[in-house]
């Protein structure tokens, strides 16, 4: 499969005992490629299409100068290989788990339309805003609208989705941006603010009356970043920095890092439900755990609930002392609450792909669930 959205740039057949056989090169923005070698049969792709990641492009086969079926596979970046960046040869890794690497810069070549997942009725219903962005690096927030803010990082900017006189609209901010995660907050101002991972640097960026601007927090990160608004309104966030999870906070100024100490997945966001420190929602080991600070240090509990392989999660304070938690497995939207003191799941019904993310509107609603697909 596809590792990334990209283009097929090199398709060859070759059934002979050479090389490597049947094989493949997808070039991928930000200067990424891919090969995929010694397939069984021709690639199931066509040279120049475009294909998206996850999609078929071949079976594992023996062709080429091979001994016994498997995929040969590069990663490399403007030519230099960085795969040993995130598994070498002898490494364990886990079948339906994602090795953690970091990819700077990384954007997406296909577009992507902007879709809210909201309680109508009874029923959860999916509808399209009709927006697009070129990226799956996106945020969400509450700004008081009665629907969403998205904030993406697409094409090299940032681009802000909001509703504006009843209609979506997606505008240009103007501020050059080539995130790899991002996270948005209300802090009660007039714009959100936000925390973005770019180059290898977490970012701080806001809005006012000159426009949107950016500056360097001096922490160096290429995780991912999930930020909280305090009771106090200032800003902390927890980072995923190779399975280890750290807190951000600011003091005396200047913005600060330490390590909890505690492994956190690839699918986690942070949560404010009270006190000094957010909690974190995450899945390891293929169960959805919370993560909270005592007095003293942090804990890691299981709540019991199986989570699929290769999820995504977005988790929101609806109140109730506990928080909420939505996934999307294997194209479909769940979601998870405490209900009757236990953790209970449950299907919405609607799909959902990709990364996501949950805003509460408040008023006794229900979340909405906002997806790029």
């Amino acid at each position: 499969m596809a590792t990334y959205d990209g283009i097929v740039t090199t398709r060859i057949v070759n059934f002979g005992t050479s090389g490597y056989g049947n094989y493949v090169i997808i070039t991928h923005a930000s200067g990424y490629t891919t090969l995929y070698a010694h397939m069984q049969q021709a690639p199931a792709v066509a040279l120049n299409q475009t294909v998206t990641k996850g999609q078929t492009i071949g079976l594992i086969g023996n062709t080429g100068n091979s001994f016994g079926a498997h995929l040969h596979f590069e990663l490399k970046r403007d030519g230099a290989n960085i795969a040993n960046q995130g598994y070498s040869c002898g490494q364990t890794v886990t079948r339906g788990y994602a090795i953690p690497m970091d990819f700077p810069g990384l954007q997406s070549n296909v577009p992507r339309t902007i879709h809210e997942t909201a309680v109508h009725g009874s029923e959860w219903k999916k509808m399209s805003t009709a927006q697009q962005i070129f990226s799956t690096v996106f945020t969400t927030v509450n700004m008081g609208r009665g629907w969403g803010d998205i904030l993406s990082s697409s094409g090299g900017y940032l681009w802000h989705t909001f509703v504006n006189g009843g209609r979506w609209i997606t505008l240009n901010s103007g501020l050059a941006l080539n995130a790899t995660s991002m996270s948005a907050v209300n802090v009660g101002q007039a714009s959100p603010q936000i925390l973005a991972v770019e180059d290898g640097r977490l970012m701080h960026i806001w809005g006012d009356s000159n426009g949107w601007q950016k500056g360097w927090t001096g922490i160096h990160t290429t995780g991912k970043v999930s930020a909280v608004v305090m009771a106090d309104k200032s800003i902390q966030a927890m980072i995923n920095q190779g399975g280890t999870l750290y807190q951000v906070w600011t003091g005396g100024g200047a913005w600060h890092i330490g390590s909890t100490g505690q492994p956190v997945g690839d699918a986690f966001e942070a949560v404010y439900m009270g006190g000094s420190a957010p909690q974190v929602m995450t899945v390891l080991n293929g169960q959805l755990h919370q993560i909270w600070a005592t007095s003293t240090q942090w804990v890691t509990m299981s709540t019991g609930i199986g989570i699929a392989p290769g999820a995504t999660l977005s988790a929101l304070n609806m109140g109730g002392g506990w928080p909420q938690v939505f996934t999307a497995e294997a194209g479909n939207l769940y979601q998870t609450a405490v209900m009757n003191g236990s953790w209970t799941r449950m299907a919405t019904g609607t799909q959902a792909s990709g990364p996501i993310d949950a805003v509460s509107l408040g008023g006794g609603e229900q979340p909405r669930v906002y997806t790029a697909e």
